[in-house]
């Protein structure tokens, strides 16, 4: 029987101080939070592909440095956006003799082995294919075919799914909802924390902010009483007057924050932005 393709997957990872800034926590944790991201995205690949050489793209020293002592191989991310990073650990697969690519950004931390490992069998040997993210717009994950010359173009970004399809990518529709939950915001971040995260991200959620317990605003207390997602997984209920107590005017779904609960444990009694304790400024 003749030996299967190598494979590998490509895994992106931004870094610096500017990694996952649309997420509006305290900087500290919104960094470690990214690291923690692409290193549960990362282990999420190697279980569910252990034979294949996972390459992070980066020009963040830090980054390469944990990815390096972490077994990974480091490929320089050239400075020239998404795409172009995502080319340049492509051509080092093909170097490397790989025969079929997976492309992931490193923001996956719900990301389930089992899932991955359906989607690139789904894909079997089609030269291109899509997985759409949870919106549909985006794109969770490309697969693709190699051979060793020029490596397909890909077009990340706004509108992502429709570039792709354009690019001859074909959609792969299946039910993986860790996969498809890429994390850039408050929303996409609560959606993970509700499927489960990853060791590394639980690991920062547990030490974000203490005193308190973190959070996701499920509905907002807007004229009556809301709800949070605790990270444990438990619903509370949050009454208007422990918003009005913490000077917090506006809450958003999808919001993180850390919660004083009630002696039953059922409800809040303040609530604070992530990162950012009470009776701290909030800017």
């Amino acid at each position: 029987m003749a030996a299967a393709p190598r494979r590998a997957v490509v895994v992106p990872v931004k870094g610096g101080p500017l990694a996952k800034s649309r997420l509006e926590l305290a900087r500290s944790v919104r960094l470690a939070l990214a690291e923690a991201f692409a290193r549960d995205t990362l282990e999420a690949a190697a279980a569910a592909l252990p034979d294949a050489l996972l390459l992070v793209v980066t020009d963040d020293p830090h980054v390469g440095l944990w990815a390096g002592e972490s077994g990974y191989r480091v490929v320089g991310d050239p400075g020239e956006g998404l795409d172009a990073a995502v080319a340049e650990g492509l051509r080092a697969a093909c170097t490397d003799g790989a025969a079929r690519a997976s492309v992931l950004l490193g923001d996956h931390p719900a990301l389930r082995p089992a899932e991955l490992a359906a989607a690139t069998g789904r894909a079997g040997d089609r030269p291109r294919v899509l997985v759409p993210d949870a919106e549909g717009s985006g794109t969770a994950m490309l697969e693709m075919s190699l051979d060793g010359a020029e490596v397909p173009p890909t077009r990340f970004g706004a509108g992502s799914a429709r570039a792709h399809v354009a690019l001859g990518y074909s959609p792969l529709r299946l039910a993986a909802p860790g996969l498809r939950t890429d994390v850039d915001d408050a929303e996409s971040l609560a959606a993970a924390i509700a499927l489960g995260t990853g060791r590394h991200t639980r690991s920062v959620l547990a030490r974000a902010t203490l005193p308190g317990v973190q959070a996701t605003i499920h509905r907002p207390p807007v004229g009556g009483e809301g709800s949070a997602l605790l990270d444990d997984g438990r619903v509370v209920a949050v009454p208007v007057a422990a918003v009005a107590d913490s000077g917090l005017l506006h809450l958003r779904a999808g919001q993180r924050v850390s919660l004083e609960l009630t002696a039953d444990e059922r409800a809040a009694s303040r609530v604070w932005i992530v990162g950012i304790g009470p009776g701290e400024t909030i800017r």
